[in-house]
């Protein structure tokens, strides 16, 4: 019965730690197959068979096919679609090769029994200079509501077109890439290998899995490339170094994977009754799970803000979240009932970060940035001290529309003062808005776009968000598309500033500005400044603070949130071609 297998090359990999005893496989087996349909049989159950290869050599592999239901979920009756399971698990030299489709979950089952292969090791087993890296995903080392957390980049071969200006902060987590002639992608997530290929026997199947473990067992130690990127470390290592401060729930996996294939969500009530979720309570529950929590200190390791009780437990090999409400929701996969709770746990949902800032705990594992806390003296070099800015009470001012200029105590006036030696200044605060102010200064070659927040000298993050969020969305307008800026030019430049007296261009010079724009954008000496004016940051504070974080003394977690935040500010915007500036009071 096995020849009758045509098998893509798709398979999950682990380490036997203790040889699999039969009890074992069986139990794997048995969880695989939970949901199969009843009565029915299997049309094919083999435990721990022994085949030959052409070579001679011997392999063990055990596997089970099987009839079971998939719901209907667009029907409003109960409906299903009979399709056909699998699990095929080979044995070679201490290793395990794991291909399913559409059997119950397994990976607890699994993980009792076997370790894992980690995406390292898997990333290791061939060299960086013979690879062409054609799509890498990655996740930035941050849980900011307001940064950008995920990125993916696609080329012939990302070496040498990739910046790795910021890859010591970035979590490669998917890898599509060329080797040897043939395309493989590597899932960290999960240990997985694919290989493009037309559907092979299980001979040939099994060579193509002798083969990933024989390049497993041999890694390559030519990682030029990969080892700029935040490097895996194990989790009791950075447990015993320091506590978690933030968590996130990786909600958008929730809505890709469950909301977006109508699955439905059913929660039971203290008395036993159940009702499924409407559009309303389930976007309810997407706006909770999207928040970044902060988490008290241990022993409780609870998540602060949460409207119900939530908590983080450290498990041997993960960490994962206890929630009594997340486990009252309930959903069905792959024809077995299964919680909420559960669903984020199995899938690895949890990013956590640290008080110590190098660490981030993604997708299962726990990962060290590259550059880290070394970064710190040259992020302080983005911080510019404005005296001024030290006696502002406001943002913009008590604005009237008979008013010609802001406030001079106001962060826009302070602004506009500063800046007032440059050619043009524009404010575009308000609709179509890229920034605060835009200035030009052909004399610098430069544009400033400047995004301003007002507030009281504080550690806190909060205010941070917003103007760090402005900034970032609006780094690819910087580039300054000739035909794009004339239009918002004629459109809203030259206009008055809330339909008042105040005109939008607070400073020019003589001459045609739209002849000014073509000869700087097309100068070589063009540079962009990205500016965040801050009136509520110390630069001697921060000095103080990121200081200790320097040197490794414990912080609060806000302090943290702060670093990452103006960490992923700094990032991004070199990382597009611009120069970061942070102006702040003394």
């Amino acid at each position: 019965m096995p020849e009758r297998l045509t098998l893509t090359q798709n398979a999950q990999f682990y380490r036997e730690d203790v040889a699999l005893t039969n009890e074992a496989i069986r139990n794997i087996l048995d969880a695989a197959s939970d949901n199969k349909t009843l009565g029915s049989v299997f049309l094919i159950d083999q435990i721990d068979a022994v085949r030959e290869l052409e070579d001679g050599s011997q392999f063990r592999f055990s596997l089970r096919v099987f009839p079971t239901a998939r719901p209907v979920h667009f029907w409003g009756e109960p409906l299903s679609d009979l399709i056909h399971a699998l699990i095929l698990i080979i044995q070679i030299d201490g290793y395990v090769a794991v291909l399913k489709k559409s059997c119950a979950s397994v990976t607890e089952v699994l993980e009792r029994y076997l370790t894992p292969i980690k995406s390292s090791e898997l990333t290791a087993s061939f060299s960086d200079e013979e690879a062409e890296f054609q799509k890498i995903a990655m996740r930035n080392m941050t849980v900011s509501e307001r940064a950008m957390r995920s990125k993916a980049y696609e080329a012939a071969d990302l070496k040498g077109l990739l910046s790795l200006h910021a890859a010591g902060r970035s979590i490669p987590y998917f890898f599509k890439l060329k080797l040897n002639g043939q395309v493989k992608t590597i899932s960290a997530q999960s240990g997985r290998v694919v290989e493009s290929s037309e559907r092979k026997s299980l001979n040939d199947v099994v060579k193509w899995v002798r083969l990933q473990i024989e390049q497993i067992k041999n890694p390559s130690g030519e990682k030029e490339f990969l080892e700029a990127f935040a490097q895996m470390v194990e989790l009791d290592i950075v447990w015993d170094a320091t506590q978690p401060t933030a968590a996130l729930i990786e909600s958008s996996f929730i809505v890709d994977n469950l909301l977006e294939k109508d699955v439905p969500l059913i929660y039971t009530t203290k008395r036993g009754r159940s009702f499924e979720l409407t559009g309303k309570q389930i976007s309810a529950l997407i706006h909770q799970l999207e928040k970044v929590y902060e988490v008290n200190p241990a022993p409780g390791f609870e998540l602060n803000g949460t409207s119900r009780s939530a908590s983080l437990k450290k498990n041997k090999n993960s960490i994962s979240l206890s929630s009594p409400a997340l486990r009252k929701i309930k959903l069905e996969e792959n024809g077995k009932e299964r919680t909420l709770q559960a669903f984020i746990n199995k899938n690895d949902l949890i990013t956590i970060s640290f008080a110590n800032p190098q660490y981030m705990y993604f997708m299962g594992q726990c990962f060290k940035d590259g550059a880290g806390l070394n970064e710190i003296p040259s992020l302080l070099k983005s911080f510019v001290a404005i005296d001024d800015l030290a006696l502002a009470i406001s943002e913009k001012g008590d604005y009237k529309p008979a008013r010609k200029k802001f406030d001079a105590n106001s962060v826009f006036g302070i602004i506009e003062k500063h800046f007032s030696k440059n050619d043009y200044v524009f404010c575009d605060d308000l609709g179509d808005e890229w920034a605060d102010h835009i200035a030009f200064n052909k004399k610098e070659h430069s544009v400033s776009f400047i995004h301003s927040k007002h507030g009281d000298v504080s550690k806190s993050a909060s205010n941070l968000h917003d103007v760090v969020g402005q900034a970032i969305k609006n780094i690819g307008n910087m580039d300054l598309d000739l035909r794009t800026f004339i239009r918002k030019y004629d459109e809203k430049i030259l206009t008055n500033y809330r339909d008042g007296t105040m005109p939008r261009i607070r400073k020019k010079i003589p001459g045609d500005f739209k002849i000014y724009l073509t000869e700087l954008r097309q100068d070589y000496r063009f540079n962009k400044r990205c500016i965040i004016c801050c009136s509520f940051l110390s630069k001697a504070l921060i000095e103080s603070e990121f200081g200790k974080l320097h040197r490794g003394v414990r912080v609060p977690g806000n302090i943290t949130q702060m670093f990452w935040i103006l960490s992923s500010f700094v990032h991004a915007t070199k990382e597009a071609g611009a120069s970061p500036i942070i102006y702040c009071r003394p």
